[in-house]
């Protein structure tokens, strides 16, 4: 049986990206082993007006309500969900959190691993990108004893796609609903999450819609990306100007 981890920086982040392959690998239990690890508990995640006194211990309790009724419509249990207690937007790249997750990995030996793209993706969150950063940098290191593959979500430039039917759509908007303290953010993500996933569909033969994913190699076998198109480039450039570089100001010399 393979063991598969799905990282995620916020309680909400897997059913914005991995809702479709993730409900297959739950169902096919007697194949896979599945688990989820959260980097926080989304405490801070909330800009909506007047909202200020739900921020921190109260509302990442309710959020990982949220997390946890969202997964159980997969069939994953709260036993199968691992908070690093990390606090929300303070996610960073040093020895302490990159020893946690080492940690975590070397226990639980995965043989898959998804998480946060860290470079050229859609969301900038720092949060996200640190994510996905301190995996790659363990497993390029080679500091864990397994060496599971590693896929990111959210990326811009995909080169893995997992299709899905247009009467699975339904799935994903039910699960991201479940998160309720964050609604006012996902009225807004309906129309641009079918779009995205419509396009993705486009490069799956016979399928019209697809999860994108990009299949990272690391190490002796790391690999030039495909050069991205132009209007990838482009939508690159105006994230980078939504969301400013915040990462260098928690990098240290590991």
């Amino acid at each position: 049986m393979k063991k598969i981890i799905f990282f995620q920086a916020h309680p909400d982040d897997l059913e914005f990206n991995c809702t479709h392959i993730l409900h297959y690998l739950v169902k096919r239990d007697d194949k896979y082993e599945i688990k989820i690890a959260s980097m926080t508990r989304g405490e801070y995640g909330t800009a909506k007006r007047g909202s200020d006194h739900f921020k921190g211990e109260r509302l990442g309790k309710i959020r990982t309500k949220e997390l946890f009724n969202a997964q159980a419509i997969h069939g994953i249990t709260p036993a199968q969900i691992h908070f690093f207690e990390i606090v929300d937007g303070y996610t960073t790249f040093d020895k302490k959190t990159v020893d946690l997750v080492k940690a975590y990995l070397n226990k639980e030996k995965p043989d898959i691993i998804f998480a946060c793209e860290p470079r050229n993706t859609y969301y900038r969150h720092p949060d996200h990108m640190i994510c996905g950063k301190i995996l790659y940098y363990i497993l390029d290191k080679q500091l864990i004893d397994k060496k599971p593959k590693l896929y990111f979500y959210s990326s811009i430039n995909v080169n893995y796609r997992w299709p899905f039917n247009k009467e699975d759509l339904p799935l994903a908007y039910s699960l991201i609903l479940m998160h309720k303290s964050q609604y006012y953010m996902f009225k807004f993500i309906k129309p641009a999450y079918r779009f995205l996933f419509k396009r993705y569909g486009r490069h799956v033969k016979g399928w019209r819609y697809a999860e994108g994913y990009r299949r990272v190699y690391y190490g002796k076998y790391r690999f030039q990306n495909p050069k991205m198109k132009l209007y990838q480039r482009i939508f690159l450039l105006l994230n980078v100007k939504f969301w400013p570089e915040k990462i260098t100001r928690h990098e240290i010399v590991l």
